[in-house]
């Protein structure tokens, strides 16, 4: 088998999961609070002598690796996915007029409660429910320092600065807001959520303002990512090519040893 087949192979796997990245951040182009996701690759250099170790192959060899020389396992470069990472620049502050919703300007997010625990979020276009509690779009409570907020109505409730709610001019609560020193150990789930897998001293108060009937919309770049992408697709179809033109060497080839035979 042709060993530089590996090479295109290895790239062609990544630019598919690169592929997968910027059609979900061109997909959420317009969703409310929505961190793009950005990519970065690293290159494996050829690193011929540890890819085998004492005592396979053959069972029990004594000899040094280096006088072995068709045993060398790892002379081709590849590449792969350094890391995957969350820009949490924020984005674009648009107006609704709508009381429930509230976008945070700096840093911070709101905490929620979920049936899995507290998750945080930047998509601030809430909701209330039947008996005034206020909620995402997907369910989850919104919390506030004694928990739950509740007894709102859309008319009378109002969202200072600082967080704390009132019902016309009764105290109801203040909005629990987090902020993060390392954003890293934040990890993306589904429904525009964060958990936090870090040590809890990693959390401390925002210094980001609320604001009333904005929200914060995808801090997508749009343009940005359509050209990535294009140039992705292209480059996927080239290692694409490649593969393709490695694999017909080879069946070419035992055709070959099969007529000699």
């Amino acid at each position: 088998m042709l060993k530089n087949i590996y090479a295109p192979l290895s790239g062609g796997m990544v630019q598919e999961r690169v592929l997968e990245i910027l059609a979900n951040n061109v997909a959420n182009m317009n969703t409310t609070g929505f961190k793009e996701e950005q990519v970065t690759f690293a290159a494996l250099e050829a690193n011929p002598w540890p890819a085998y170790t004492s005592p396979l192959p053959p069972a029990q060899f004594k000899l040094d690796m280096r006088e072995i020389h068709p045993l060398h396992g790892n002379e081709m470069g590849y590449v792969t996915l350094s890391n995957v990472e969350t820009s949490h620049i924020q984005g674009a502050l648009k107006r609704t007029g709508s009381n429930t919703d509230m976008a945070i300007q700096g840093n911070g997010f709101f905490a929620v409660n979920t049936p899995f625990g507290e998750r945080y979020t930047r998509d601030g276009s809430f909701s209330l429910t039947s008996d005034g509690t206020l909620v995402t779009k997907n369910g989850a409570t919104v919390i506030g320092e004694r928990g739950a907020i509740t007894g709102l109505s859309e008319g009378q409730m109002r969202i200072l600065p600082s967080g704390e709610v009132y019902e016309g001019d009764k105290f109801i609560d203040k909005l629990k807001t987090v902020a993060f020193n390392d954003l890293k150990v934040l990890q993306r789930l589904g429904d525009n959520l964060f958990v936090h897998d870090g040590p809890p001293e990693n959390m401390v108060a925002p210094s980001g303002e609320l604001t009333q009937g904005f929200i914060e919309g995808s801090n997508v770049n749009p343009m940005k990512n359509m050209t990535n992408l294009i140039i992705a697709h292209r480059t996927y179809e080239a290692l694409q090519k490649a593969v393709k033109s490695y694999d017909n060497t080879m069946q070419l080839s035992a055709q070959k040893v099969g007529e000699v035979n």
